[in-house]
Parts: structure tokens; C-alpha cells; sequence
């Protein structure tokens, strides 16, 4: 319990909730539509998807603003890299929720323009900043690799020693203490090759079911909520 409202105390953990549950729900309705289930039970499911979807735009009004002040943070690291694709993703990613802000305020009538193009335009700037943060994740974990060379991680050693030396058991260790000892980056690299689907499939670049991209935002989102839980496993600088 005590859990439950550390993380509702902030506004970050209430959109990684609604989050959790949107998508979820979103699982749900479209597995009782293939069981050809009660449309009643299937409209209320997809109004609560639709509500929290709005709840959380709401929610997140205004964060662009501090979304692009911490990308002046991101300018002054040291690592050529990390800086270049942790600016572009959060340029991006202020880019992509002042679309989404236009994308809210238009359906709820208050401004006139074509949604569906703004909406594009969204989720064009997420894939954007999601394919930069997976950049940088593979960029971390070259690091790491590059930190832990073993048989398990050099296919060249494998091919001139005999198979049988090979010890599978002993890199299946050797692998989950790795993965033990960076958990920020596993959980990172997790949450965003789950989150790309969803810009991906939203543009027409990929065809997933409703079932699919529920499953993906559910997982991306639990993976967010143990990086509020526990912040020692959030992927640092972020």
C-alpha cells in the first residue's frame, strides 16, 4: 500500500497507472471481441481505455515546457553520444506532447485544425525519441559488453576452440549477472523496444492487433512503474 501511494503521490506515477491500465484495457476489449463476447461489457471497456487516454493528456498539459528545459541539461554531457542522442530524444519528446496537446485541445473543441494530422505529426516525434533512446540503450550495452568479454560474448573464440570446452551453464551465469548488475539498463531496453510498436503500428509501419499493442503498453508501462518504484533501477543520465 505503502508502494501505491508513493507512486500516486506523484504525477508521474498517476500517468504510468492510467498508462497501465489503458493499455491493458485495450488487451482486454480486443480479446472479448474475438470470444464474440457482450458488446455492452466491450463498450465499457473501450470508454475506460478512452478516458484514461484523455485523463492522461490532461495530466501531462504543460510538461513540454519542462521536457525541452531538461534538454539543455543533456547538452553540457560529456560523453559525444549520450549527448547527442539523449537531446534528440528529449527535443523529440517535447515536440511530440505539444502535438499531443494540439491533438487534445482540438477534439475537446476548443481549437479548429485537422486532428488526424496532428496526431501524425505525434507520433512521428515519439518514434523519434524512442528510436534515440533505444540507440542509446544499445550504446550502453555495447559498454557493458565491451567490460565483460567472455567466450559467451566472442563468437570468434568459439569457433577455434573445441564445442565441448564450451561451458553453456556457466555463460547462462555469467549472462544473468550481467543483466543482475545493470538492470536499469535491461528495464530500459525493454520498455522502449516495447514502446516503438506503438508510434510504428499507429503510422501504418507495422500491423499489430489491438491485442498486441495492448500486451506491449502494458509491459513498457509495469517496466516504467519499477523505475518509479525503485529509482536505482532508472537508467541514469536520463
Amino acid at each position: 500500500m505503502d508502494v501505491l501511494l508513493n507512486v500516486n503521490n506523484q504525477s508521474n506515477g498517476r500517468d504510468k497507472l492510467a498508462r497501465l491500465v489503458q493499455y491493458a484495457s485495450r488487451l482486454v476489449w480486443h480479446q472479448l471481441e474475438k470470444k464474440h463476447a457482450n458488446k455492452y461489457s466491450i463498450e465499457r471497456i473501450k470508454g475506460l481505455e478512452n478516458n484514461l487516454s484523455s485523463f492522461r493528456k490532461v495530466l501531462r498539459l504543460g510538461r513540454c515546457i519542462d521536457i525541452s528545459y531538461a534538454a539543455l541539461n543533456t547538452i553540457h554531457i560529456q560523453d559525444p553520444f549520450l549527448r547527442m542522442s539523449l537531446t534528440v530524444s528529449k527535443i523529440a519528446h517535447a515536440l511530440f506532447l505539444y502535438a499531443d496537446h494540439i491533438v487534445w485541445l482540438t477534439r475537446s473543441g476548443f481549437l479548429k485544425t485537422d486532428s488526424e494530422q496532428w496526431n501524425r505529426t505525434a507520433n512521428k516525434f515519439w518514434l523519434l525519441s524512442i528510436t534515440a533512446n533505444l540507440a542509446r540503450d544499445v550504446y550502453e550495452i555495447l559498454q557493458v559488453l565491451q567490460l565483460n568479454q567472455t567466450t559467451l560474448l566472442k563468437p570468434s573464440e568459439l569457433l577455434r576452440g573445441p564445442v565441448k570446452s564450451f561451458d553453456v551453464n556457466a555463460c547462462i551465469k555469467h549472462l544473468y549477472a550481467i543483466i543482475y548488475c545493470h538492470k536499469d539498463i535491461f528495464i530500459d531496453t525493454i520498455k522502449n523496444s516495447c514502446d516503438i510498436f506503438i508510434p510504428l503500428t499507429a503510422l501504418g509501419l507495422t500491423k499489430l492487433n489491438p491485442s498486441a499493442i495492448g500486451a506491449l503498453g502494458t509491459v513498457s508501462s509495469l517496466a516504467a512503474l519499477i523505475t518509479i518504484v525503485k529509482p536505482i533501477t532508472k537508467l541514469v543520465p536520463a
